[in-house]
C-alpha cells in the first residue's frame, strides 16, 4: 500500500500522514515528532525505538492466536512482577494499537470498548535503555521539558 492511499485513507484531518491511534501512543510516550508518518505497525515501531527498547512480550505473556485484549491484562501483571519491569505494554491489534501500563490498565485508547474481545496480534514491552547514554539524555530533555517548573 503507498503512502499516498494511507494519507487518502487516514482518520485524523488534522495531520493525514499520522493515525490518531498511532499518534496518540507515540505522543504519550514523547516520540510523536520523531517520524514523518504513523500509518502503520512498522512506523510506530520506528518512533519508539528511536527513544525507547522496544521488545515482543507476546510469548512471555502466553498470547495465542485467540487471545482477546481483555484476557491478557492478568497475565501482564505476573509478567511485570517476573520479568525486568518495562515502563508500558503497547498492544496492536487488529487495525489498532493501545497502550497500556504495567498493571495492564488501558493508558490510551482511541476506540474505547466496554468488554474488550480484541484479537492481540502482537505486544511489546518498552523498556528505558539504561545502558543508552544518547537515548537517556532524550528521555530527560522529554522529561524536564513537560515538566511544571512551579509549585502546585
Amino acid at each position: 500500500m503507498s503512502r499516498q492511499v494511507m494519507r487518502d485513507s487516514s482518520n485524523n484531518p488534522k495531520n493525514p500522514n499520522k493515525n490518531a491511534c498511532g499518534l496518540a501512543v507515540a505522543c504519550a510516550l514523547g516520540v510523536g515528532d520523531v517520524t514523518r508518518y504513523l500509518h502503520t505497525w512498522t512506523d510506530l515501531q520506528r518512533a519508539i525505538r528511536s527513544m525507547y527498547s522496544l521488545r515482543s512480550v507476546k510469548t512471555a505473556v502466553k498470547v495465542k492466536p485467540d487471545t482477546t485484549l481483555g484476557s491478557i491484562r492478568k497475565n501482564l501483571q505476573e509478567h511485570n512482577k517476573s520479568a525486568d519491569a518495562c515502563m508500558a505494554y503497547v498492544a496492536h491489534v487488529e487495525g489498532h494499537v493501545l497502550l497500556l501500563s504495567r498493571e495492564g490498565r488501558t493508558i490510551i485508547d482511541t476506540a474505547p470498548v466496554k468488554r474488550d474481545r480484541r484479537k492481540v496480534l502482537n505486544i511489546y514491552g518498552v523498556y528505558i535503555p539504561f545502558d543508552d547514554r544518547t537515548k537517556m539524555r532524550k528521555i530527560n530533555a522529554e522529561f524536564n521539558r513537560g515538566k511544571k517548573t512551579d509549585v502546585c
